[in-house]
């Protein structure tokens, strides 16, 4: 939430993130940008192998996009401006407050620092990688042989459980169970994907398990809000709190979860396919092929296709 005021020109306030303990502030000044004008001409693309991941940097006179690549996700849109040989770049998605910064030299960055809101600050420095791509590939992890069966808790208190005979009791073909959670960026950026995709396979039950950092009496309220805010035709189901571990033991079918989302595309009669991490809309090639990965998982569940 946002609380302030005008002073003059300025706006003074702060950012309360209500995911986190401890009333929880980052002080806030908006100031008016004067003077602007269209950045011209083309873009330019470089890769840059970072102590946070892959950096996709596009630059444009002085302004550049950009977003940063891990093995489990990415960090969304990112956005800044070069000063002579100063980089900063930065975002701010409603739960989360990223700035990066470093000083171009030659084909590395240097000196840099990486700062998630007030809480946490890191060095930052990457080298120049060879323009071969990324080499994008939808994550997986393997099937530890056990029985397909969730429970959680919906926005109604009641207690809801999938599996095989409550799966044919619906007369559905397959089951998709995101396991996600509400302060989770690239978990909306998945559940954006699947709430598209959803509409063209009626005959597979969807489901997400929230794992979340406060399981207070507010929560199924705020799960609700999520599902309205995404448009989600489907349950979101409290699971326990956000730990990997807790993850895991409510999912059932794997030893562990890798990252927050992950993925469970199952037939019954077949193994659970399980897609770890999500690269999202940001990463470009990336997002597209998650979306063909995506949408073979669901033509599989719905009989359309027997490629896994």
């Amino acid at each position: 939430s946002w609380k302030g005021q005008w002073v003059g020109e300025e706006w003074r306030g702060h950012w309360t993130d209500s995911l986190r303990p401890g009333n929880y502030r980052v002080p806030v000044t908006l100031t008016p940008v004067l003077n602007t004008r269209p950045t011209k001409g083309s873009k330019t693309a470089s890769r840059w192998a970072t102590s946070e991941g892959t950096l996709l940097l596009q630059t444009r006179e002085d302004s550049l996009w950009a977003t940063i690549s891990t093995p489990t996700g990415d960090y969304r849109y990112l956005a800044g401006k070069r000063t002579h040989n100063t980089l900063i770049f930065n975002t701010f998605d409603g739960a989360h407050l990223f700035r990066f910064s470093a000083t171009l030299k030659g084909d590395s960055l240097v000196h840099g620092s990486f700062l998630s809101g007030t809480h946490y600050e890191t060095s930052f420095d990457g080298v120049l990688a060879p323009d071969e791509g990324e080499g994008w590939k939808s994550g997986q992890q393997a099937f530890n042989g056990a029985e397909m069966a969730l429970t959680g808790v919906n926005a109604l208190g009641d207690t809801v459980t999938w599996n095989r005979s409550s799966l044919d009791a619906a007369g559905k073909s397959g089951l998709v169970v995101d396991v996600m959670g509400t302060w989770c960026p690239n978990c909306m950026d998945e559940a954006r994907l699947l709430a598209e995709l959803a509409p063209r396979h009626p005959d597979v039950q969807f489901v997400s398990l929230a794992f979340e950092r406060n399981t207070d009496a507010n929560i199924l309220p705020r799960l609700a809000q999520f599902q309205e805010a995404l448009q989600l035709s489907w349950d979101v189901l409290l699971g326990g709190k956000a730990s990997k571990r807790i993850a895991a033991e409510c999912l059932g079918v794997v030893d562990t979860v890798h990252s927050f989302p992950t993925t469970v595309f199952w037939a019954p009669g077949s193994d659970p396919v399980i897609h770890t991490g999500f690269n999202g809309p940001a990463t470009g090639e990336g997002y597209v092929v998650e979306r063909v990965f995506f949408e073979s998982q669901l033509r599989r569940l719905s009989g359309r296709s027997k490629n896994h």
